[in-house]
Parts: C-alpha cells; structure tokens; sequence
C-alpha cells in the first residue's frame, strides 16, 4: 500500500506541477489576446485544449489530496512532527490554494473570452 500512497503523492504533486503551468501559459496567452485586435484562427482551439488540461489536472489535484488526506496522519504527519516541517506544510498549502484559485479564475476568464463558444 505505501507504494500505491508514493505514486498517488508523486502524480498529485504533478498534477499540481501542470495546473499551475498550464494556467500562466493561458494567463500570458490572455494578456497576449488582450492587446491585440484580431484573435487569430487557432487561438480558441488552443485555450480549449489548455483548458481541457487544466480541468483534469484540477481533478487529479483534488481526487489525489482526498486520497493523500485519507492517508496524511501515517505517511505524511507523523515523520513531519518534530523536524519542523509543519509549518511548511501549512504555508504550502496557503500558497497552491492561493495559486489553484488564480488559476480557476482564469481559465474561466479566458476560455470564456477566446475559447470556443
């Protein structure tokens, strides 16, 4: 089972890894769009295929952290108490929230303003 809990961890970490790439590729495509008066042909299929991506990521990323809870107190809690790495912990948290939900917020921007309709 702790092999299976590593590579769930490892993908999560991935995933989270491709959601916030994938979202600054369509924020600088966004803010690339935003200037320019013509939007070019292939530019609607391109966010919706980002957009495809960062949707799954979001699932993995979610679906994951719910496995990786179910399992946080034994593989993760126990060998972080005493090393100080709780508060780690907790501050990576605050940010990748903080960046999951920039990134929600533009992909929706942004496949609603150039994605296909």
């Amino acid at each position: 089972m702790g092999i299976v809990i590593m590579i769930t961890n490892y993908f999560h970490d991935l995933s989270v890894a491709l959601l916030a790439s994938n979202v600054l590729v369509i924020y600088f495509l966004g803010k690339y769009l935003d200037k320019r008066v013509i939007v070019p042909d292939f530019m609607p299929e391109l966010i919706h295929r980002l957009s495809i991506v960062s949707w799954w990521a979001l699932a993995f990323v979610l679906a994951g952290g719910g496995f990786r809870a179910w399992f946080f107190m034994e593989y993760e809690w126990n060998p972080a108490v005493g090393n100080g790495q709780i508060a780690a912990l907790v501050v990576k948290h605050i940010v990748l929230v903080g960046v999951t939900l920039f990134g929600v917020i533009v992909q929706l921007r942004y496949n609603k303003k150039y994605g296909k309709n």
